[in-house]
């Protein structure tokens, strides 16, 4: 099924006036980074105080743990939820909760506990002022063909939140890639997600089989994104782009003995460390051999080109798994390649008011996604934009709250 909905979007597009299609296509994009709750501190010196919400959109807490019994372990979260809260939100950027995980069961699970699943969570988001909730479903009991009973699980699970929360709090959904897993996905899941995040990765890995090569490679992914075969069920041939957000890894894979067979990980941080800083290795050729074990990883040029490619094709964003993983040295971090194709837009300021809302020099106002500075007053009754009084307001730019708890 494709929903990608291209010549309808363009239609609308030439019904707009001029100045509407400019302020669209100056949009906010999202960028994401799961933060994972047992990587800290054990993980290195990535104090919540130190995540780049100057860059970050949103950051994804992982993980809470459904049970049998539809309650919900977050042991490790609660630690750490109210800290990244407090942090993120004075610095307009948005908070969720993820359930679930690799590993995590939510077969098990009856109607009735799915059901007080939905409950938990909603109470969760409530307590700790989030901006979301992700579901993270990645277990099945089959692959490689479909499985229309427990697609239909997580697609239920899923409009169930979406009507149990407020309408300004997001649910979205991690996809898994390819045809294995992939198939297991409803097609209908972007009716009820505000956000599909396409995890575009762990093409390659451990199993006999597998090609040697970077497991989130540029022509895996955008074959599945460009031209996707029927076959291979890859995630982003089912949901609406303007609903997909890709997924980029800060994780890596290296072949023991350069063949099929164990393959061990190592972080962006480790690739630098060891390779990069240690041995004088370049961080974009992106594979190295050494002791007869190759090396592959995500290099600073194909997060550009992932992150290009989401600008330029009506992508909300990227995801990126996951944020302790990234170098510390400020020359050598990933998440600053991303920002710099995907720069976070600044706060709204206060929307703009009709008179007799009166406005001074200086003042900044909202209008239409753009923040807007006035210069000269008293001003009312004129909005920015208005014909013949453009010269009052000066464009500061597009800006977006992502702050939606209240």
């Amino acid at each position: 099924m494709q929903k990608r909905r291209l010549l309808t979007s363009l239609t609308a597009a030439c019904l707009l006036p001029f100045s509407a299609i400019a302020i669209a296509e100056q949009s906010c994009p999202r960028v994401e980074g799961f933060y994972a709750t047992w990587d800290y501190p054990a993980g290195g010196d990535l104090d919540i105080k130190d995540l780049a919400t100057d860059k970050l959109t949103h950051i994804i807490v992982a993980f809470a743990y459904p049970q049998p019994d539809g309650s919900l372990d977050t042991l490790e979260a609660d630690k750490y939820i109210d800290d990244i809260v407090k942090h993120a939100h004075a610095n307009n950027t948005g908070v969720m909760i993820s359930v679930g995980g690799a590993g995590v069961d939510f077969l098990s699970m009856d109607e009735a506990a799915r059901s007080q699943l939905v409950i938990n969570l909603v109470e969760y988001a409530k307590l700790h002022n989030l901006d979301g909730i992700d579901v993270d479903w990645e277990d099945w009991s089959t692959y490689n063909q479909p499985n229309p009973v427990e697609s239909t699980m997580l697609l239920t699970l899923v409009k169930d939140l979406r009507a149990a929360l407020p309408k300004n709090i997001e649910v979205t959904v991690d996809v898994q890639a390819g045809g294995w897993s992939g198939i297991n996905f409803h097609p209908d899941l972007d009716k009820y997600a505000d956000v599909i995040r396409f995890m575009a990765y762990d093409y390659t890995g451990g199993w006999g089989g597998s090609p040697i090569k970077h497991h989130a490679a540029w022509d895996d992914i955008h074959a599945g994104l460009v031209n996707p075969h029927p076959a291979s069920q890859s995630m982003i041939s089912k949901y609406d782009v303007a609903k997909t957000s890709l997924g980029l890894p800060f994780y890596n894979k290296t072949f023991v003995d350069s063949k099929n067979g164990p393959v061990s990980g190592h972080t962006a941080r480790d690739i630098v460390e060891n390779l990069v800083k240690g041995m004088g290795v370049d961080y974009n050729i992106g594979q190295y051999t050494l002791d007869n074990d190759a090396y592959f990883w995500e290099t600073p040029e194909l997060i550009k080109t992932k992150s290009k490619f989401v600008a330029d094709n009506g992508y909300p964003g990227v995801f990126i798994w996951e944020l302790h993983q990234d170098a510390r040295d400020e020359q050598y971090k990933l998440l600053n390649v991303i920002a710099k194709e995907l720069p976070k837009c600044q706060p709204c300021e206060d929307t703009w008011q009709p008179y007799p809302a009166i406005y001074s020099s200086g003042d900044v106002v909202s209008y239409q996604g753009h923040n807007w500075k006035i210069n000269g007053g008293p001003l009312h009754g004129v909005a920015p934009k208005t014909l013949g009084h453009e010269h009052r307001y000066t464009n500061l730019g597009a800006c977006k709250n992502y702050v939606v708890a209240q």
